[in-house]
């Protein structure tokens, strides 16, 4: 070991000072520049993958909470299967479609205090729902594919447009606050709105290419069918309201024997359907949305009474036998 290091030595020794030393310096500032790409490199790629996530994590941000789930209610995340189970307390998330089956119930309270509660065999959507408390900004669209719902928007902001609109197959629903019901059939929407002051509910066909525009007041009902504007609102009573509350726990399936107080799992005092009572029904009711007019029976053909029974008579009716 001794003779090969004795030889190195002297080279080493009759190398030029300068040339040593700024070796050393270009390999450390080589080293410097490597390091300053690799954490360049490391830094953007960091910021990437934060602007792509964010995005995703602002969506799925939970925008409600269930309050109470009754029997069978499940979630569709996106609207995709597999469907997964409510519970109470559970999230609900834009993009989500919450179904309740045969006798089953959901509530839904929302991150700006709305409420929205869902009838058996019903359906709703969340489509979007944007909410700043401190600059009291709301953007929400909510829609109902099936059954009944009934909403209730507590908090009313000084805006121009309606902040809260809820979509329907034929419908659509602007409102800055208040409480309706909305009920979905084959080819309509019925819309009746509770009795609270300073209520303003637009109600318009769903199709932009079909005019008109009715703005409802309290304890009134419109009717948006398919292809044709909204109804002129029509003035409903208390009464019409207590039989959507009744159909939000049967479901609007639900026949009318089971329309009976006897039927809920909660007793309502007075009874709702008295056995015995001299009033009119809801459907008899002009001034009520559930009015349903006479049907006109076809005009009766008197027919003239058969000839009694000769035996040696020709009666067409009573033949004389043999």
């Amino acid at each position: 070991m001794t003779a090969p290091t004795s030889i190195f030595i002297p080279i080493i020794a009759s190398l030029p000072a300068c040339s040593w030393a700024t070796g050393i310096k270009r390999a450390a500032k080589q080293r410097e520049r490597t390091m300053r790409k690799r954490n360049v490199v490391g830094v953007s790629l960091l910021l990437i993958c934060l602007v792509m996530v964010a995005p995703l994590a602002a969506q799925a941000a939970p925008v409600g909470t269930f309050i109470e789930v009754e029997g069978t209610v499940d979630i569709l995340k996106h609207g995709k299967v597999p469907a997964v189970p409510a519970k109470v307390q559970g999230p609900v998330e834009v993009g989500d479609l919450v179904r309740t089956k045969a006798a089953s119930r959901a509530q839904i309270k929302f991150v700006d205090d709305t409420v929205l509660s869902i009838s058996p065999d019903s359906g709703i959507t969340v489509e979007e729902y944007l909410f700043d408390a401190a600059k009291s900004e709301r953007q929400a669209v909510v829609g109902v594919v099936r059954g009944l719902v009934h909403t209730a928007v507590e908090k009313v902001y000084p805006k121009a447009q309606p902040d809260f609109i809820m979509k329907t197959h034929t419908a659509v629903l602007g409102v800055r606050g208040t409480r309706w019901y909305t009920k979905l059939g084959p080819g309509d929407t019925d819309v009746y709105t509770e009795d609270e002051k300073g209520l303003k509910l637009e109600v318009k066909n769903i199709h932009p290419e079909i005019p008109g525009l009715q703005i409802m007041g309290p304890l009134q009902f419109v009717r948006v069918g398919m292809y044709t504007p909204p109804t002129v609102p029509v003035n409903i009573t208390k009464e019409d309201l207590k039989i959507l509350a009744l159909q939000m726990k049967t479901g609007i399936k639900a026949g009318a024997a089971d329309l009976t107080p006897e039927a809920l799992t909660e007793r309502l005092w007075p009874p709702l359907f008295p056995k015995y009572s001299g009033e009119r029904s809801l459907v008899e009711y002009l001034g009520s949305g559930f009015y349903v007019p006479p049907r006109v029976a076809p005009p009766i053909i008197q027919q003239p009474a058969p000839a009694p029974y000769h035996p040696g008579g020709r009666s067409p009716i009573y033949p004389s036998g043999p």
